[in-house]
């Protein structure tokens, strides 16, 4: 009590330690939970030490008594006959209990056999075996063994001992029931492995060809099926519970893997044999056997186990009620005779009733009626202090508590706020340091975390500057990259549209005019071939300061791309004065142009439209300045052409003949027609000439005329060409492993396709391919080859060296000269059709043509003459006899699948077409023959 009164003061003065022993040292979470812990531990220790004092404080004295007289020796019956005959002895106590060790012995005893049943059904190994053994014959000896048959007058023994016997009982059934269920366990697996192990070799030994497997019909049916069953039988297999689902899935799997296996019986029969069949069948057979046996079984050793519980627990409190004082029962049998007279010692003092404490893990005493009271000490002073002690150590632990979350929440308090202030944008915020020891390292790291972040947000301020005038900076200049022409800073496509929609807005408010004009330099390509794309791009900017100077104060100048450029006149007064400066625009350029000291000759040539007479839009202006640049480029070199109409019109058929190409292209709309070359010597077919024609989709048969200048302005040539010179090859190979061995074919070929370093692989390759010689094929080019450089002619020379013939077309046109038939490997000259036409009404025409075909027969360069549509022409060229002839009045272009008859039928059409000659006109051609020797030439 006085320890009681003192508490407060107590408190003070752990407050107070504490206070100075956290000034001194910062404890952690860690260290104040293990002093909290610690003190428990205190308290529990003390009452237990409290509670053992108390009990060791009570000893039992045993005041001594007289002996008695000695009586007649009587034997002692037996422990069974003890437990089977009740007894009523003298001088027994009317209460009796056994020990506490007998008793947790027992108990001990059940529990072992418990667990040792529990694992012998699960798992059947020697260990299990022997341990449930021992364990069996420990239940079985634990009553006489620990005393509870050694109170004959107690009731509870019987029970305990027949208890024990059940308890045997339930552990036996159980195990005999898991060993039944292991039995039939293994059982289904072994026939369910049989019939996998059946069925195995067959799928897996099918045939495996081409990623694809081939097996027996019959045989992949029942796998599935098999497989099914598999899967849902582990659930049994594995020794869990079995739900009803699990049973509905199995019973379904096993009733399709029989109707699989009746449906294809006959089919397994043929294929695996009967054999295989009524094994798979007994199998199956018993696999259903063992299925309706596991569910029985599994339930019933579900019952076993709630069975073994339940006596093990009926067991346990049998246990615990033979633990408690039993009153015996009087006895209903024959008195016994009186044993002899006994001296008796005076009667003990009447026992007096004292309180006892009791533990949880001991059964109260109970005193015999023989042996006296203890003398047992006050137990008030213990209580009081076990109260003070369970008192103090709450307190403490209290304090404890109230102190750590104090010392938590406080910093915490404090970091949030500085957290919050942080977020605010306040970088100079720190955290005062104090509280727990794991806080106050947190709040250090804290307030490093700000001035980082402090130093950081400087460095990003900083860095922000300088990424926005860098962004300024680059904004400009990709404004200026997005108007200007990076080469000549002259405003681009996309700007020129802006400054000629201001323009066309000025000269509409105004009421004025305003030229358009497109501009390019004649055979730029020259410049970048010759002199390289470096000194290309210098000529660009010279041209470009040039049209600068010519714009002062007049307009604006723009550059498209390439070497295209655009000169917008503001100042125009009248069509004139705009038609006027173009010119002055053409004749600008026809000075030297100054580039890296070298004095150049560049020419322009110039299309222009007028605001707003040919159109009120910049588009629409564009568009006519570019058809008139195109008829500008048509009429040659440093020319001037003004918009019509009609150029928008031809414009337009361009485009549309332009895309037909292309949708010609992808359909394959293009077909060959064979013009055959015919000899004067024997009348026969020396070769034919391949020609193109496009079918267009309304059925109309389209001439080269018609679109080949558009596929040579718009680079469509290329893969036309390319397809020609294939078919060609076929065709001409179809023919020469047929019906004509000698068979030659004339391709024309562009220089776009001589400048390709492909072109003569692909030659040699399709003429590899067909089994072609090179011989059979003829290549048709013009002169303009000549303008290509010395890496055509080159090629030329290989494709001669490899067996091609070369041929020179629409010779004594153009630009022809003498030169190129010294320059190039030719093996054959054909005249153009414009060279033969006048030599039946011309002299002089007829004088020129004669001069080549000589010289063409002096250099021994056979001569093909095109154009051929009247007789009086093929009357003309009798005399020459070495010549071909090729045109219209022989033979049309016609398909692939003529020209075989239409050669059979050209010797006697050439007949026919001699014979049908005036007299004169045969008498001239046989002169001519016979002046020159008769040999044919």
């Amino acid at each position: 009590m006085d320890l009681l009164l003192r508490m407060p003061q107590v408190i003070a003065l752990v407050k107070a330690a504490r206070e100075r022993a956290l000034s001194m040292l910062p404890l952690g979470i860690t260290a104040r939970l293990g002093i909290s812990l610690l003190a428990v531990a205190v308290l529990g220790s003390a009452a237990n030490m409290i509670a053992h004092e108390s009990v060791s404080i009570i000893r039992i004295s045993i005041p001594p008594t007289p002996a008695p007289d000695p009586a007649p020796a009587v034997p002692a019956p037996s422990f069974l006959s003890m437990l089977r005959q009740p007894m009523d002895p003298p001088n027994v106590p009317r209460s009796i209990a056994p020990t506490r060790a007998s008793i947790d012995g027992l108990r001990q005893a059940a529990d072992r056999f418990e667990r040792a049943s529990r694992l012998r059904a699960e798992t059947n190994s020697d260990a299990n075996e022997t341990e449930f053994i021992a364990a069996a014959d420990a239940l079985g000896s634990s009553p006489l063994e620990y005393g509870i048959r050694g109170f004959p007058g107690t009731p509870n023994s019987a029970a305990v001992e027949r208890l024990a016997a059940e308890l045997r009982n339930r552990g036996e059934s159980l195990i005999r029931a898991a060993d039944q269920r292991r039995a039939a366990r293994l059982g289904y697996s072994e026939h369910l492995q049989a019939m996998t192990k059946r069925m195995q070799p067959s799928p897996d030994g099918a045939w495996k060809i081409f990623g694809r497997v081939f097996a027996r019909q019959s045989l992949m049916q029942l796998r599935p099926h098999l497989d099914a069953i598999r899967q849902h039988s582990q659930s049994i297999l594995s020794g869990d519970t079995v739900s009803a689902g699990d049973i509905d899935l199995l019973t379904a799997s096993e009733k399709a893997f029989a109707a699989a296996l009746e449906a294809h019986r006959k089919r397994l029969e043929k294929n695996e044999g009967p054999d295989w069949v009524r094994d798979m069948r007994e199998d199956f057979a018993a696999l259903l056997a063992l299925h309706g046996s596991l569910y029985s079984l599994s339930t019933q050793l579900d019952e076993e186990f709630h069975s073994l519980d339940r006596a093990h627990a009926v067991l346990s409190a049998a246990i615990v009620a033979a633990a408690a004082p039993t009153p015996l029962a009087p006895l209903s049998r024959p008195a016994a005779p009186a044993p002899p007279p006994v001296r008796s010692a005076p009667p003990p003092p009447a026992p007096v009733p004292v309180p006892v404490p009791a533990t949880s893990s001991e059964a109260p005493a109970a005193a015999s009626e023989n042996v006296p009271p203890a003398e047992p000490m006050p137990p008030d002073h213990n209580a009081r202090i076990l109260m003070a002690v369970t008192m103090i150590v709450i307190l403490f632990i209290t304090a404890i508590s109230i102190a750590t979350i104090r010392a938590v929440l406080t910093p915490v308090r404090r970091i949030l706020r500085a957290t919050e202030r942080i977020s605010k944008g306040d970088m100079q915020v720190r955290v005062p340091r104090g509280g727990i020891r794991e806080l106050d390292t947190l709040a250090g790291a804290f307030n490093d975390m700000a001035a980082r972040l402090a130093a950081a947000r400087a460095h990003s301020r900083n860095q922000q500057e300088h990424l926005e005038e860098t962004v300024l900076q680059r904004t400009h200049k990709l404004q200026q990259l997005a108007q200007q022409d990076p080469l000549t800073s002259l405003p681009n496509r996309r700007h020129l549209s802006t400054l000629l929609s201001a323009a066309i807005e000025r000269a509409d408010r105004q009421d004025r005019t305003l030229g358009v004009y497109f501009l390019d330099i004649d055979n730029f390509k020259n410049f970048n071939d010759s002199l390289g794309h470096v000194f290309g791009d210098r000529v660009l900017m010279s041209v470009a300061n040039r049209l600068e100077e010519l714009a002062d104060g007049l307009g604006f100048v723009a550059r498209l791309g390439g070497d295209e450029f655009t000169f917008i006149y503001e100042g125009a007064s009248s069509m004139e004065s705009i038609q006027a400066k173009g010119w002055a625009l053409v004749q600008a350029f026809q000075k030297l142009v100054s580039v890296d000291d070298r004095e150049l000759s560049v020419s322009v040539s110039v299309g222009a439209c007028i605001f707003p007479d040919h159109g009120r839009d910049a588009e629409v202006l564009l568009r006519a300045a570019d058809s008139a640049l195109f008829r500008a480029k048509e009429l040659g070199r440093s020319q001037l052409a003004l918009f019509t109409p009609e150029l928008t019109q031809t414009a337009a058929r361009r485009f549309s003949i332009e895309q037909g190409l292309r949708r010609a292209i992808e359909n394959s709309e293009f077909e060959l027609a064979y013009q055959p070359e015919v000899s004067l010597s024997d009348a026969n077919v020396g070769l034919v000439e391949a020609l193109v024609r496009w079918r267009m989709p309304d059925g109309v048969l389209a001439k080269p005329g018609e679109f080949l200048g558009v596929a040579e302005q718009s680079g469509l040539i290329t893969e036309i060409n390319n397809w020609v010179l294939r078919t060609a090859v076929r065709d001409a190979s179809i023919w020469h492993h047929g019906g004509w061995p000698d068979a030659r074919v004339a391709v024309n070929i562009s220089p776009r396709q001589l400048l390709d370093r492909r072109f003569v692989e692909l030659l040699l390759a399709l003429t590899s391919e067909h089994r072609l010689p090179a011989s059979c094929i003829e290549l048709e080019l013009t002169e303009k080859v000549l303008q290509t450089g010395p890496s055509t002619i080159a090629a030329l020379r290989v494709l001669q060296s490899a067996g091609f013939g070369i041929a020179l077309d629409d010779f004594g046109t153009g630009y022809s000269s003498l030169t190129s038939l010294e320059q190039l490997p030719l093996s054959r000259i054909k005249l153009d059709r414009s060279l033969i036409a006048g030599t039946d009404t011309s002299s002089r025409s007829a004088a020129i043509a004669r001069a080549i075909i000589d010289l063409c027969e002096g250099l021994g360069l056979p001569v093909t003459a095109e154009g051929i549509e009247r007789p009086e022409q093929f009357a003309w060229l009798l005399g020459c006899r070495s010549m071909y002839l090729q045109g219209y009045l022989l033979s049309d272009a016609v398909p692939f699948a003529d020209v075989l008859e239409v050669n059979a039928s050209l010797p006697d059409k050439i007949e026919d077409l001699m014979l049908s000659l005036p007299v004169p006109a045969r008498r001239r051609a046989s002169r001519m023959v016979l002046a020159k020797g008769g040999s044919g030439r």
